[in-house]
């Protein structure tokens, strides 16, 4: 298969083999998340879609402008319990964050967290350290 043929096929999930199956359970939750932003929650049901349907509800949501202003930085858009990567080890950011509001509340800094635990860890130091 050409360089080509592969690309146009990636830019047409129309075309794909699998276009027609059920999304993936990443599409959906980026779904949700893109239309949650974007202020059109209501009018999204990933759901309803196909595979092929929901890659492109992505591409269509991500060039809308973000009409929900309380999705600041730093602030998750969707619930961290609903993170399919939930339970994996906490990023670098989120540990150091932690470290520093952890530090300034008085608390001790935790050795490891998942990225769910490290998330909720730094909205409650938000809420003690006022940062």
């Amino acid at each position: 298969m050409t360089f080509t043929k592969m690309s146009n096929q990636l830019d047409n999930p129309s075309q794909w083999t699998t276009g027609a199956d059920p999304p993936t359970s990443k599409q959906k939750a980026f779904i949700s998340t893109l239309a949650s932003s974007k202020g059109v929650s209501d009018q999204v049901n990933p759901d309803e879609m196909n595979k092929s349907e929901a890659s492109s509800k992505i591409e269509e949501l991500k060039n809308q402008p973000t009409q929900n202003a309380d999705a600041g930085a730093g602030q998750p858009i969707q619930n961290p319990d609903t993170w399919t990567t939930g339970d994996d080890k906490a990023t670098g950011k989120q540990m150091g964050y932690v470290a520093v509001m952890a530090k300034k509340a008085g608390e001790s800094v935790p050795d490891s967290m998942g990225k769910t635990e490290a998330s909720k860890k730094i909205e409650e130091l938000k809420e003690k350290t006022g940062m």
